[in-house]
């Protein structure tokens, strides 16, 4: 509940207020001067309802204690009068809002919620602000290895031009996070970023959310929809998993790439845009390329600027730092502070190959600090599965193995099947279809390994 200060001289506009506001927020009471001063220098208030009367100066000097005192704290001020120049003056000493008395409930009850909300709206956009200039400061990206800072190196260079980037390497290495440096260090940072991830919508939607739709153009579109590309304009726009773009759009997209417009589901009027592309994949588009599951012509048009994010177990200089990092930052989003790791966990973050990558150490991380109590995150709730790295290629099942075996991709579900599943899910960020491909079992069965080992994750809607 947020906590209302009330400086109101008449007892009856006190009984009021209680009654006006009673269940909204917790009001404490006081007057001006000493009093005023001393309860503010005790008690934290969200907000302040000041009366002026009838424009006494001792109140007027109470308000420009407020704001010295209570900078960030917004004042309501009300008043008999509603003479111009003692609303112009309060304002002008930084009053919030002003009313007229006599005010109803609803008027006050508005008046308070609004200057709440602007504050949020305030806190907000200074926290996203800060957190715009500690993400993407290229010198505050954990990047100690040799790997990395070359990745770095090649992102300096890239964000001053206004060429195509394509990102590759594994999911969850970061590409996303890298991209949005790629923008927001080049000229076009005042412009927005737009993203969309290309394998998270169907197809048939994929075209509208990109170039938009007309109104009508197809069932369920009851009004004009404005795509990504055109949100975008001046800016950049990322396309992560470009690689899962069906032929068609392919097509579109290269028109956009080269003429630089396009023409809404629907419509025929050309849109011109000036965006930058960034785009995004795990896959290999040049072997799909060369085998026609991708356009080619598109492949080298997207190409001309490649970075190549290197997977986590060949960046080991930065496990340490960004795990340390990611222990703040998590456990700041979920209000709670832990001191360090262990030192075993420590040891177990440099040893694990982490599949999953970056998005891999996070999920534990997050984990670990969901079930830890004590002031460092230690090994008993620091949950890694065991190492199962086998390459395709490797572990052909034995001359007398049961045919009828599952065995896909070198993982075998009746050779310790829970940690085979642990080790699938954790590469697939814990999302069962994916982690059932893997395999090569169907999500049904899947589903019922789950079950029957009690495997849980904190993400999961239901747990199994």
């Amino acid at each position: 509940m947020r906590s209302l200060l009330v400086i109101e001289g008449d007892e009856q506009w006190r009984n009021f207020l209680a009654e006006a506001l009673s269940g909204a927020y917790q009001i404490s009471y006081c007057t001006a001067g000493r009093d005023l001063a001393n309860k503010i220098a005790l008690v934290h208030f969200d907000i302040v309802l000041l009366d002026l009367g009838d424009g006494d100066p001792n109140l007027l000097s109470a308000l420009d204690s407020l704001r010295r005192r209570l900078p960030f704290t917004p004042v309501i001020l009300t008043s008999r009068t509603e003479k111009a120049e003692l609303v112009v003056s309060a304002i002008k000493r930084g009053g919030a809002d002003f009313l007229v008395k006599p005010y109803t409930a609803l008027a006050i009850q508005t008046c308070l919620d609004k200057a709440i909300e602007n504050v949020s709206l305030k806190n907000e956009i200074n926290y996203l602000r800060h957190e715009q200039d500690v993400i993407y400061d290229l010198g505050k990206i954990v990047a100690l290895s040799k790997s990395m800072r070359r990745v770095m190196d090649t992102i300096r260079k890239f964000a001053a031009t206004d060429s195509t980037v394509l990102m590759t390497g594994e999911t969850g290495t970061g590409k996303s996070l890298l991209a949005g440096a790629v923008h927001y260090n080049s000229r076009r940072r005042a412009k927005p970023l737009v993203t969309i991830n290309c394998a998270n919508i169907q197809e048939t939607l994929l075209e509208s959310e990109l170039f938009g739709h007309e109104k009508g153009s197809f069932t369920g579109a009851d009004k004009l929809r404005i795509g990504r590309f055109e949100q975008a304009n001046g800016g950049s726009i990322f396309l992560d998993e470009i690689g899962e773009m069906g032929m068609g759009l392919q097509a579109k997209l290269l028109r956009v790439i080269e003429q630089k417009a396009f023409e809404r589901v629907g419509g025929n009027r050309t849109i011109h845009v000036d965006v930058r592309i960034i785009a995004a994949t795990h896959k290999d588009l040049e072997a799909l390329a060369a085998t026609g599951a991708f356009r080619e012509d598109l492949f080298y048009r997207i190409n001309v600027l490649p970075i190549r994010v290197p997977p986590l177990r060949d960046r080991h200089e930065c496990l340490a730092p960004l795990a340390h990092f990611l222990l703040e930052k998590i456990g700041r989003s979920m209000r709670t502070r832990k001191e360090d790791f262990a030192p075993e966990v420590l040891e177990a973050i440099s040893r694990y190959s982490w599949p999953g990558n970056i998005r891999q150490l996070a999920n534990t991380i997050e984990r670990a600090l969901l079930l830890e109590e004590g002031p460092l995150i230690t090994a008993e709730n620091f949950l890694l599965p065991a190492e199962r790295r086998p390459a395709l290629a490797e572990a052909p099942p034995a001359p007398d193995a049961d045919p009828s075996s599952e065995h896909v991709n070198g993982l075998s579900l009746l050779n310790n099947e829970r940690e085979t599943i642990l080790v699938a899910l954790e590469k697939t960020l814990w999302i069962q279809k994916d982690a059932a491909r893997l395999l090569g079992v169907s999500p049904r069965v899947l589903n019922h390994k789950i079950r029957k080992f009690g495997i849980v994750h904190a993400r999961w809607r239901r747990n199994v």
